[in-house]
This record gives C-alpha cells, sequence and structure tokens, in this order.
C-alpha cells in the first residue's frame, strides 16, 4: 500500500542563543536553522530539522533553504515509505549539502516511525539505553568559562566538554580550572575543531595530559588523516575523529589508516540517518567506539539524534547538548535532562515537534 507524498512545507527557523557560541573557526550568536515538514495523502507527517555551521560543513541558512527548494520536486507524489530509496536518489542528485539533505531524511524516518506508531530508536530497531550527555563550552575568556561551568554543574552535568584550538596557554589555565572546580571524578573532553598542527597538537597534548583528558577531538586539519594517524600512534591523550569524517567512505579511510581510536557520527554532518546507519555499521565491525555529536539543532534535532544514539550499541559517547542554552524553543515534547542523563520521549516518531502557533506565523518557501 503506497502512502504518497502530498507536501513538503520549507521554513527558516531561528533560535538565539544565549551565549555566543566559539569554536576555533566561527561563532555562532543565533541557530539559523532550516524546517522540513513532510505530509502524506494520508495526513501522516514528519518533521526534520538541518543546522548549518558553515566552517564545517560548508553551508549557511540561505544555501540549505535554496537546496531544499530543488529537492522538494524529487519527492513529491512519491511514496513515503519507500524512504531510502528516496534519500539514495536525493544523494544521487545532489552529492553535497549533507544538512539540509539530513532534514528530509530525519523528516522521512520521523514520518513512517509515526505511521508504525512506534518512537524512532524502536524503528531503528534499538532499545532504551542509559546516555550520560557531556554539555560544551564554547572559547571564552576565564571568568566566563568559570561562569558556565558553575552553571552547567549545578544543572547534574558531571561530564564537560570544552573547545580550545586558539590560544594554548589559555586553554591550559582554563582546562586546569575546569578540573580544579570539577574535582578529579568530572569528565573532561577538548574538541580542538582542526584548531592546531600536527607538530603543535602533539606538544599540546603532552602538556595537557596531567589534567586526565578523556579524549580529543579533531586537533588537526580535516584532510590531514597521515597527521592525525601520527597524534594517534604517540598522543597520551586518545584522538577522536569529527570533521574528518563526513560519510561512510570517510569511515572507511580513517579505520585503514588507524588514524582515530573514536569517531564522532554527527547525522547532520553525514547527511541523515541513512548514512549515519552506514557509519556505525563500519564502526561496529571495526570494533571503533562512537560518539553521536551535535551542531546547534533545537530540541528538535537533538531528541531525534538522542533516539540514534540509543539505538546503536557502537555508540558509546554522547554528545547530545545541541538545545542546552537555547532562549524560547517553540517546540512541543522532546528529551529532558535529568543531571546529564538523556530521557528520551515515548511518542511515536521522534516525539518533539514544532508548536503549531508558531508555525502558523511562519511563511513556507
Amino acid at each position: 500500500m503506497k502512502e504518497k507524498i502530498e507536501k513538503i512545507e520549507i521554513f527558516p527557523f531561528n533560535i538565539k542563543l544565549e551565549d555566543v557560541f566559539k569554536i576555533a573557526t566561527m561563532s555562532v550568536e543565533t541557530a539559523e536553522n532550516v524546517l522540513i515538514h513532510i505530509v502524506s495523502e494520508s495526513g501522516a507527517e514528519g518533521w526534520g530539522e538541518a543546522s548549518s555551521f558553515r566552517a564545517i560543513v560548508g553551508e549557511t541558512q540561505a544555501i540549505n533553504l535554496a537546496a531544499a527548494q530543488e529537492i522538494r520536486p524529487m519527492m513529491i507524489g512519491k511514496d513515503a515509505r519507500e524512504y531510502r530509496y528516496l534519500i539514495n536518489e536525493m544523494h544521487k542528485f545532489l552529492p553535497g549539502n549533507a544538512t539540509i539533505k539530513s532534514a528530509f531524511d530525519m523528516a522521512l524516518y520521523d514520518l513512517n516511525a509515526r505511521m508504525a506508531q512506534v518512537p524512532l530508536y524502536q524503528f531503528f530497531g534499538g532499545r532504551k539505553r542509559l546516555m550520560e550527555t557531556d554539555v560544551t563550552m564554547g572559547i571564552s575568556d576565564f571568568s566566563e568559562t568559570e561562569r558556565k561551568l558553575k552553571k552547567f554543574l549545578k544543572m547534574g552535568f558531571k561530564k564537560i566538554k570544552t573547545k580550545v584550538g586558539l590560544d594554548f596557554q589559555q586553554d591550559f589555565e582554563k582546562i586546569s580550572m575546569i578540573r580544579k572546580i570539577g574535582g578529579p571524578e568530572m569528565t573532561i573532553r577538548i574538541d580542538a575543531n582542526q584548531g592546531w598542527d600536527r607538530a603543535f597538537a602533539l606538544q599540546s597534548l603532552h602538556k595537557l595530559h596531567p589534567l586526565n583528558i578523556e579524549y580529543c577531538e579533531q586537533p588537526v586539519k580535516r584532510r590531514d588523516l597521515t597527521g592525525m594517524k601520527y597524534l594517534n600512534d604517540h598522543s597520551p591523550i586518545p584522538i577522536m575523529a569529527d570533521e574528518s569524517l563526513f560519510s561512510p567512505e570517510d569511515a572507511l579511510d580513517i579505520i585503514h589508516l588507524q588514524a582515530a581510536s573514536m569517531m564522532n557520527i554527527k547525522i547532520s554532518k553525514s547527511g541523515g540517518f541513512l548514512r549515519a546507519q552506514q557509519i556505525a555499521d563500519i564502526a561496529q565491525s571495526a570494533h571503533i567506539p562512537c560518539m553521536v555529536g551535535c551542531m546547534s539543532e533545537s530540541g528538535l534535532g537533538n531528541t531525534a539524534f538522542s533516539h540514534f544514539a540509543s539505538a546503536h550499541e557502537i555508540v558509546r559517547f554522547y554528545d547530545l547538548d545541541a538545545n542546552v542554552g537555547h532562549l524560547n524553543e517553540p517546540l512541543i515534547g522532546g528529551v529532558k535532562f535529568i543531571d546529564g542523563v538523556v530521557h528520551l520521549p515515548e511518542e511515536p516518531g521522534i516525539g518533539c515537534v514544532p508548536d503549531p502557533e508558531y508555525i502558523k506565523n511562519l511563511k513556507s518557501l
């Protein structure tokens, strides 16, 4: 029985951040995202969200809005149940533009899980697991870092990820302060976002090692796999690939070269759940533990990612704080954080939707 796609709406979706979020390659004050709403002829619907970090994925909101209007005609009138076929056709049509493709992919999965009347983690064939997420702090001065750290500790988070990569002395002093305030039991992770070269990275990681860092994400440029392998072989702190991992082919390259001990699967960066599942399966076969990460998605995207993380047992680390620090998100439902632990909704599909009253005031492209 076919379930034809009748309508696809495209909305710009802007969310103000409580604080400026700064990494080694860019800063964000407002999450400039895109919503995709797919409706079938029976009235079944699904929601997806794209969050573009231009310095990482090469996309902006304007690019995503334009690309979405090119993708839409491919899906109108097609059978929503054939979602794997539709997603593969979308990737053939538009090889780049990962984040907007991930929004269409997410909406198709949400729609099909709702039609199956199961939460998304069950649609993936997975189960609920205990997931304790970290919370991420961008690059900021000493006093601002201290203020944010105390706020997050008060919220119950016990795992902290901090961005580094611009000024090592400042990074070292901040991480030392984080360790002192958080105590020996707190987990600290660092993310350089390609901010170092291999020689400086090795020197930096040796100096940071006494502070008990769990791992370092993407210390070198994304294409410098030989440099990352050198660090993976010689660093006292384990290396996790992030920007080097967009596709299943990237996962194969990283594993073949033994360039990293762990990999960060970001659904937006991978182009959606279908490709992310392929990466997870490759990692499972190679016994490479993974993390599911995020960009600046709202609670909609973050809830969807949490379902994926719970369903895939090769995912051992969780960076599911995308919407922590977002102001006045117009959403109904979604994940809850209790002492840093992610609690999934049980409604069919993602279990999170934009507030209809908010959507009424938006104009679909």
